[in-house]
């Protein structure tokens, strides 16, 4: 919903420098979902070169989750749980989750669960898909479709609307999709206490629609690896990485506004007064969008034609200024000057160029930011059940 209501790409015609923008609808089956949280504090620890420290694992077989309505794939069917876990070990290492050698050093024990969903496409009957798009978005991570499917019923107009506001992420739940959840435990207590404490949880799924399992899992473990062991601040849609080959040319030393792994990373100290207020523009799609800066740095992407308020992180560098929403992959990246930034916004790969004007008066004292944010607009919300868990009913 983010995606088609917020930036509204599809306005864009098939002439435009970059066709792209149109196609990126038909791309979904390209992206991997990916839904990642941490639990009891858990929070990543950095060396003085600001690098992960490594924490050591060992992998516990989940299997394909009992009662959960699922198909059967030739490409899924024949993968063991040990082929599995050699292909998410390089992801998990790229990360600096390193595989345990001593029982008593080993910091988590990273559980597997894999399987593919049963989508709603299968079926023409409306409460049994109303049923299976809500159990598939919960399983998936697909929070704010599953919160609404959980409070509404197709049949009745507000889920018919509902519906047609969460088009696109409903339209990838409805299809078959591979998913692969990890959900990392503290090993220690569940080794000599025999309890579990959940410390991360990562859910990622494809489309199963021209993939299979074998062949798109180590792209599909890349493409998520980057919120292992982190919050994603709800549903992330990124790019399957694709194989190629890198060539390394001469070192330059490059400007970093900021660290997508880390958005308040390059951060100053105090955002300057210059910023703080409202900036107003409308994107290639032709959306009017707002973005609100307070004197703390907190900041809010609005869409004010559709009611959409999403939480926001604001990091400058001199004149340059970027403005990142976790958990949309929406950014903002420009340059200040003024009562005017002028810069590319860009949301699932896809760019363009974006103006925004500062309004007269800021009007803060309407926005809510942060946690109270995420509750208006669309924003991800926790979905009720644990999907981890077998459904009492499909």
């Amino acid at each position: 919903m983010g995606f088609c209501l917020l930036l509204g790409w599809g306005a864009i015609t098939a002439t435009s420098s970059r066709a792209g923008f149109l196609e990126t609808l038909f791309r979904g089956e390209e992206l991997t979902a990916v839904n990642s949280k941490e639990f009891n504090g858990y929070v990543r620890s950095k060396l003085p070169d600001g690098s992960f420290q490594p924490e050591t694992f060992a992998f516990g077989e989940g299997g394909v989750l009992p009662g959960a309505p699922s198909m059967r794939d030739p490409t899924f069917d024949g993968l063991g749980f040990p082929n599995i876990a050699r292909i998410l070990a390089g992801p998990l290492a790229s990360q600096k989750y390193l595989p345990a050698h001593d029982p008593q050093s080993t910091k988590l024990l990273i559980m597997v669960f894999w399987g593919t969903t049963f989508g709603a496409d299968n079926t023409k009957d409306g409460p049994s898909q109303d049923a299976l798009n809500y159990w598939n978005a919960s399983l998936l991570g697909f929070e704010a479709e599953a919160r609404f499917l959980g409070e509404s019923s197709g049949a009745s107009i507000r889920g018919q609307i509902i519906r047609n506001l969460h088009a696109y992420g409903i339209g990838a739940i409805e299809v078959n999709r591979y998913y692969v959840i990890l959900r990392a435990f503290d090993f220690q207590s569940a080794w000599k206490q025999r309890k579990l404490q959940l410390l991360w949880e990562t859910r990622f799924s494809l489309s199963e629609r021209r993939h299979g399992f074998k062949q798109d899992l180590p792209r599909m473990a890349e493409s998520a690896a980057l919120y292992f062991g982190q919050d994603s601040y709800g549903l992330v849609r990124r790019p399957l990485i694709r194989e190629g080959r890198i060539l390394l040319g001469e070192p330059k030393v490059l400007s970093v506004v900021e660290d997508e792994t880390n958005p308040g990373a390059a951060e100053s100290a105090a955002t300057p007064v210059s910023l703080v207020g409202d900036w107003q523009g409308t994107t290639p799609g032709r959306l009017p969008v707002t973005v609100h800066i307070d004197q703390r740095g907190n900041a809010t992407f609005e869409n004010p034609g559709e009611h959409v308020i999403l939480p926001a992180r604001v990091s400058v560098h001199g004149n340059s200024v970027a403005v990142i929403v976790p958990g949309w992959d929406i950014s903002f990246r420009g340059t200040h000057n003024g009562d005017r930034m002028s810069g590319t916004i860009s949301q699932y790969g896809t760019a363009g160029p974006l103006n925004l004007a500062k309004t007269p008066k800021p009007a803060g004292e309407n926005h809510r930011v942060g946690n109270d944010a995420r509750t208006r607009g669309d924003a991800p919300q926790k979905a009720g059940p644990d999907p981890a868990e077998p459904p009492a009913k499909p």
